[in-house]
């Protein structure tokens, strides 16, 4: 069944058309019944691309295309696929034998080689390279891909480049450059460069990048997009428009508060091509990807964007919420200045339990979340709750999840992650977990043949970059020398060494630094205190492995892995065998990507997401519901980060809030810490701003 404001929109006339769907208004539901009411008036003879921008968006969308009988008719004609995997068929099309650089080693090694006759005839990138390699090699290839993302034309001239940056001045998106500039400049690369200046230096070298890849078919997964949409534009200049059955007459996007400059310039382009209706989906009160370039600007104000005017459709009922969360949600986002204003109504009628728990500390808090969780199981296990009701924990950083899945790993609680947190895939993870090894080993009855590779071990990881050859080499001749019978002994002989070592090594100042950051480590008893010492280790500052972005650190480092191992007092053993058990769950989790990414962990059954209990970030939620939700921390400094300082900031941040908040169908959550490591803390804003007392 639709309601009036399904209706409206799924027989609206032809055009090109804004759907603003507010969190479990059917959107989704509403989608397909357009189309199918368009093929029918049309007799047949229209033909639909619905873009998603998840696999399991488009999986879902698919499910209900085909096992809904209501559509038969017209399966046929409505293609629904994300936008990456709709270009990755295009990209295979035009060019021969495509090869996707997905891991950050794939990547790394095309900028050092793929990419070496071109960087050698710019010095800036090429003391970039010269200087750090592998990671120079990641930061220029993620730059690349940036600029991608924000729709820059590698065939474009300076002037248009110039011209095309105001534009994303303009959408607020201008700090996302300036970020990656500052990861440049991290490596000692133009850090004393104007923007400007550095703009136009790394513009003259990605383009001839670019176009060196795309004449070498050597992609990543931005590429699936940028390149589709560079062919559709010779495409389309060259006239050579898709006619009859290849034609689509109806371009559908979902989650279009979502898009980035790029998927923008690819919806427009293929909607040109085909002289198609344009019909946006979405929200913008939940526009949350702003980090990845998306802007709510686009869902705010499309025809200023896509230059073509758009009717207005908002649908207003909330099927998802009971009365009084939706009540708390619309409270809290009005809040925001830069959104569309909506009238939402709360089709349920009855009242979700909403729960502040403030606890005394970080510690506190984490055994009242399990003991919820523990509640939750028994009363799906004795018919209280429906066998298929979800529990999720919903973080506003992934660091603050770690300690969870320690500890539920621990105690043989099943549960998904939905993040596939790569932290306990990353080479940190594995470095901590050595260095934690080599801590317990020196506290029994230490192997004599291990000492003094132990300690090298660690003196690589003391500094970021490993002892070469030569000084390893040396620095064993010395230690062996010693016959060290305790890891202590060899950091006494380690600080004794006075030979030559790659740095500034005058009288020994380097081997010295190396005995003054491990003889704490040796020193430490407790668990935490064990894991600040190693936080404060160059080496371990920065998360080289998988990941993206650094996930497993907080302000300082190991924060919150810190405070929750606390309760392991002195015991270094059980932690670690708990990490492992931990890391021994979450790598068997499916990853949730884009159409064609080659990410690890896929293939996994996907039996796992059935799981009651569920992990993620506010980020992750979007577009999910649970029975229960909990929110961890709600503390200022939290939600909202202390990071968001500007009024734009922080209404991303409140929207964050808004989507943890509206995941929830029964009990709503949020945990309060008193005090989190000698901190006091307060409670959000956003509890007031929301009327929740």
């Amino acid at each position: 069944m639709l309601d009036n404001f399904q209706l409206r929109f799924c027989k609206a006339d032809d055009g090109n058309i804004r759907l603003l769907a507010p969190a479990g208004s059917g959107k989704t539901h509403s989608l397909l019944w357009r189309c199918k009411y368009i093929f029918e008036r049309k007799r047949g003879s229209a033909k639909f691309l619905v873009v998603t921008f998840t696999r399991a968006a488009r999986d879902e969308l698919r499910k209900r295309l085909g096992r809904d009988s209501s559509f038969a008719g017209c399966r046929g004609s409505i293609e629904v696929t994300t936008l990456n995997g709709w270009g990755f068929k295009r990209v295979r099309q035009n060019h021969h034998s495509p090869r996707l650089n997905t891991t950050e080693a794939d990547r790394s090694f095309c900028v050092q080689n793929s990419l070496q006759p071109v960087w050698r005839r710019h010095p800036l990138i090429e003391t970039a390279i010269n200087h750090q390699q592998f990671s120079a090699g990641k930061v220029v290839m993620n730059l690349i891909d940036l600029f991608k993302s924000l729709a820059f034309d590698h065939r474009k001239d300076l002037s248009w480049q110039l011209a095309h940056l105001n534009e994303i001045s303009e959408l607020g998106l201008q700090p996302i450059l300036e970020a990656g500039f500052r990861d440049l400049a991290a490596l000692g690369i133009g850090q004393d460069m104007p923007f400007e200046k550095i703009f136009t230096e790394f513009v003259a070298f990605w383009q001839e990048a670019v176009t060196e890849l795309i004449e070498q078919a050597l992609f990543t997964l931005e590429d699936q997009k940028y390149v589709a949409w560079i062919d559709l534009q010779e495409q389309l200049a060259a006239g050579r428009k898709p006619v009859g059955g290849a034609r689509f007459t109806h371009v559908l996007v979902d989650e279009f508060q979502d898009v980035n400059p790029l998927d923008l310039a690819l919806v427009d382009v293929i909607a040109s091509l085909n002289d198609s209706y344009i019909t946006i989906v979405g929200d913008d009160d939940q526009a949350i990807f702003e980090w990845r370039g998306a802007t709510y600007a686009y869902i705010v104000d499309p025809a200023r964007h896509l230059k073509r005017e758009f009717d207005t459709i908002i649908l207003e009922n909330n099927y998802r919420c009971p009365a009084n969360i939706v009540d708390h949600s619309q409270r809290l986002i009005r809040h925001n200045k830069l959104r569309v204003d909506k009238n939402v109504i709360a089709k349920r009628s009855d009242q979700a339990t909403i729960d502040v728990l403030s606890m005394p500390d970080f510690a506190a808090s984490i055994d009242n979340v399990v003991n919820i969780i523990r509640e939750f199981r028994e009363a799906i296990s004795t018919g209280a709750k429906d066998s298929d009701a979800k529990l999720a924990l919903i973080s506003r950083k992934r660091a603050q999840l770690i300690p969870y899945q320690i500890l539920l790993a621990s105690e043989g609680i099943p549960f998904c992650a939905a993040e596939d947190l790569q932290v306990f895939m990353s080479n940190t993870f594995e470095s901590l977990i050595d260095v934690l090894s080599i801590c317990d080993e020196a506290r029994g009855r230490p192997r004599p043949r291990r000492i003094v590779d132990d300690v090298l071990t660690l003196c690589d990881v003391v500094k970021r970059f490993k002892l070469s050859k030569k000084d390893r080499a040396s620095l064993r001749g010395h230690l062996v020398s010693a016959s060290p019978r305790s890891y202590s002994e060899a950091v006494d002989a380690l600080e004794m060494y006075r030979g030559e070592l790659k740095g500034k090594n005058e009288d020994g100042a380097m081997s010295r630094s190396f005995a003054g950051s491990l003889r704490p480590l040796f020193e430490a008893d407790a668990v935490s205190d064990i894991l600040d010492r190693i936080g404060s280790l160059a080496g371990m500052e920065k998360d080289y492995g998988k990941s993206n972005e650094d996930i497993f650190f907080a302000d300082p480092p190991f924060f919150y892995l810190s405070r929750f191992a606390e309760r392991y007092g002195d015991d270094l053993a059980r932690f670690i065998e708990d990490l492992e058990s931990a890391k021994q769950q979450i790598v068997q989790v499916p990853v949730d990507e884009d159409e064609e990414q080659r990410a690890v962990g896929g293939g996994q059954s996907a039996d796992i997401w059935a799981r009651p209990i569920h992990l993620m970030t506010a980020l992750r939620s979007k577009g999910k519901e649970f029975d229960t939700v909990v929110m961890l921390d709600v503390n200022d400094g939290i939600w909202p980060t202390v990071h968001a300082e500007t009024d734009r900031q922080k209404e991303q941040e409140r929207r964050l809030f808004y989507v943890a908040m509206t995941r929830a169908k029964s009990r709503l959550v949020m945990t309060l810490s008193g005090r989190i490591d000698q901190k006091i803390m307060s409670r959000s804003p956003f509890l007031a701003e929301a009327g929740i007392a």
